[in-house]
């Protein structure tokens, strides 16, 4: 079995681990401030002409999901500076740690996050959205599609006790969104409370952006639930577009 490389994968199932554990879990940040709306505007100076300027690309913050575009139940996690916990997920292709293609992490341009928890039920949403580029947005979702045939098994720890956490990979199959897209289930069992984190991450590449969502917890997730969600957020990311 090897080591897996996927850095969000593995710290959200060791996050949820250390939940389970009675360990102390960092929170999750709210989404980044959206830049200050419009262009300032220049005094125009007698005999010069105008310079034309190119429109500032739209802040990808205009494209997180809200509690308005989910499930009933669902509320945004905020406080801390544990979101950064989650940073790759969107500049890491190399899930199986093969070092192919973008292994050592994709270009991070703009960047936008966001995370919900779901009331009663033990399940966290992240999502991520980064301007990475047309090449490595569709790296990352041939990652996340060939992973579970790669790697249908492999390790990772929970930090606050040590123990060694075997994952395992199953495809899971996805709408058509954006330019391309795929998906990947994971379960990981707890032996110490005899317990089993599962999750689900649906990649979107479109236009130069990469858009991850990642659903983990103890309680299932259904794929018609994943997909829901992942469709609304390609929605709103083609709309920004």
């Amino acid at each position: 079995m090897r080591k897996i490389g996927y850095k969000s994968v593995r710290l959200a199932v060791a996050a949820v681990g250390a939940v389970v554990l009675a360990a102390p879990v960092p929170a999750l940040a709210s989404p980044a401030a959206a830049a200050q709306a419009g262009a300032a505007t220049a005094a125009s100076a007698p005999g010069f002409a105008s310079v034309a300027v190119a429109p500032r690309p739209r802040p990808l913050t205009g494209a997180l999901l809200t509690t308005n575009d989910l499930p009933a139940g669902y509320q945004t996690m905020t406080g801390g500076s544990g979101m950064s916990m989650m940073g790759d997920i969107n500049t890491d292709a190399d899930i199986c740690d093969q070092h192919i293609g973008t292994s050592a992490g994709v270009h991070r341009g703009r960047t936008a996050a966001a995370a919900f928890a779901k009331n009663g039920l033990g399940t966290m949403l992240f999502e991520s959205i980064t301007s990475t580029g047309p090449r490595a947005a569709l790296d990352i979702v041939d990652g996340v599609a060939i992973a579970p045939h790669q790697c249908p098994t492999v390790l990772t720890n929970v930090p606050a006790s040590g123990q060694a956490i075997r994952l395992r990979l199953t495809p899971l199959r996805v709408a058509r969104m954006g330019d391309a897209a795929a998906g990947v289930a994971f379960t990981a069992k707890l032996p110490a409370v005899g317990m089993t984190v599962q999750g689900k991450m649906i990649a979107v590449a479109y236009r130069g952006t990469a858009l991850t969502i990642m659903l983990i917890g103890t309680a299932p997730v259904t794929p018609q639930e994943a997909n829901a969600i992942a469709i609304t957020a390609a929605r709103k990311l083609q709309r920004l577009h």
